[in-house]
């Protein structure tokens, strides 16, 4: 009996001692989520190389935006842009308005609140020449508006002139219009913002290119953006001064037309806009419906998976590398979108992963923008195909940033080429 105990004992000593030490081999998954999936894995690495395009930001949705631009642009590179505001004026919450014999009017006065002022001025002011005129056709509230829309306008000349705005972080541009848009003011009344906006159509607004090119930010979303109009109230001889605040931005509908003229390589999209350049040697990114990149890997991707059917991807970045002959000013942000075979586009799943890190911004120390993709490849490899990534200036309709990239073939770049590097394991 006590021998039977004794050799129990040691067999129970030896279970706890194969437990115990099972526990202290396994990792503990806590944490895990909080750290880069490459710092993870040390898995096998490699680098994709494929064929990249640049073409035409074609169909470029501009109205309903919350901020937009103003303003052109000249670049040795790119050449020359221009982007041109048209925005209905409403009266507010569709109130009605009614300015009779007891109303003097004295002035209008169109606000823009900008957010940047883009100029090579060294000053502490910026001498914006603004034109202004009203539109002969009205917007519609359910139409969709693109960058290459265009609305005419009358020979009423609103404004023609130079508005000095000093640079802050709050700046506004206060733009007092020519007397003769009283006449739609003066002893007028209106029973909602439809019938105002019947009347008034609205205003097309430009910066003109005085020799030094200029481009504004205007935030339609600020409260300072509106047009403002100054009046006396007479009443048994006293005098009230008012203001009435139309609406600009805001639930008025506005839209930006971008007019690009290209030069060198890239000219070939001011006749085609179907075109599409290879970019064995450069890439190029730019704002206001201007282009775009797009990349395929489809034989790396069937290569790969011939050659590693079970190959699982624990992470992976798109290198963009900047070329020497880029601009300065870089985009704050460069989006990724899947493309389909009907033409549609859908942001990559990277994008909005919290947990790996999209990136999507310029790394100062590569001299690269560098994009997490690890899901995206993935889901090429499993489904074995690429239909095209393709790659976006996500502020593309309010800042006008543009870069240049080295292309796909190493032999043929100044640099290193556009590339994916990823970490696998089988």
């Amino acid at each position: 009996m006590q021998k039977a105990i004794s050799l129990f004992c040691i067999v129970l000593i030896a279970s706890l001692s194969i437990t115990i030490s099972s526990c202290t081999e396994e990792d503990s998954p806590v944490g895990v989520g909080l750290q880069d999936p490459s710092t993870i894995f040390d898995g096998l690495r490699d680098t994709a190389f494929g064929v990249a395009y640049t073409v035409f930001d074609d169909s470029l949705l501009t109205s309903g935006q919350s901020s937009g631009m103003v303003g052109c642009y000249s670049d040795d590179v790119f050449g020359n842009s221009e982007a041109i505001i048209y925005a209905q004026v409403l009266t507010p919450n569709n109130s009605s308005v009614d300015f009779d014999e007891h109303c003097i009017i004295d002035s209008v006065v169109l606000s823009l609140a900008l957010t940047k002022v883009y100029s090579n001025e060294a000053k502490s002011y910026k001498n914006l020449h603004f034109e202004i005129y009203r539109l002969a056709e009205g917007l519609s509230k359910d139409s969709l508006y693109y960058s290459t829309d265009e609305i005419p306008v009358t020979s009423e000349c609103l404004f023609n002139g130079v508005v000095r705005v000093p640079e802050s972080d709050t700046m506004v541009a206060h733009i007092k219009l020519d007397n003769r848009v009283l006449s739609y003011f003066v002893m007028k009344s209106y029973a909602n913002a439809d019938e105002f906006a019947e009347a008034f159509k609205g205003l097309r607004i430009r910066l003109v290119n005085d020799g030094t090119p200029m481009m504004a930010t205007v935030n339609f979303a600020a409260a300072a953006t509106r047009l403002s109009l100054y009046y006396a109230y007479v009443a048994d001889t006293q005098y009230t001064y008012r203001y009435y605040d139309f609406t600009v931005g805001h639930d008025a509908t506005h839209f930006m037309q971008f007019k690009n003229n290209y030069t060198g390589v890239l000219s070939t999209f001011n006749s085609n806009v179907n075109d599409s350049l290879l970019g064995t040697r450069y890439l190029y990114l730019s704002p206001m419906g201007g282009t775009n990149i797009k990349l395929y890997f489809d034989n790396f991707i069937t290569q790969f998976k011939q050659q590693h059917p079970y190959a699982v991807i624990h992470s992976a970045e798109l290198v963009l590398p900047v070329a020497d002959i880029s601009p300065v000013d870089k985009p704050g942000y460069i989006a990724a979108f899947k493309c389909y075979l009907d033409g549609t586009v859908v942001s990559i799943p990277d994008m909005y992963d919290n947990y790996s890190g999209y990136g999507g911004k310029y790394d100062e120390q590569t001299n690269s923008f560098r994009l997490r993709i690890t899901r995206h490849l993935q889901k090429m490899l499993t489904s074995g195909m690429d239909l095209g990534t393709l790659l976006v200036i996500d502020s593309r309709r309010s800042v006008p940033s543009h870069s240049v990239f080295n292309g796909f073939d190493a032999t043929a770049t100044s640099g290193d080429p556009i590339r994916i590097e990823f970490i696998y394991s089988e």
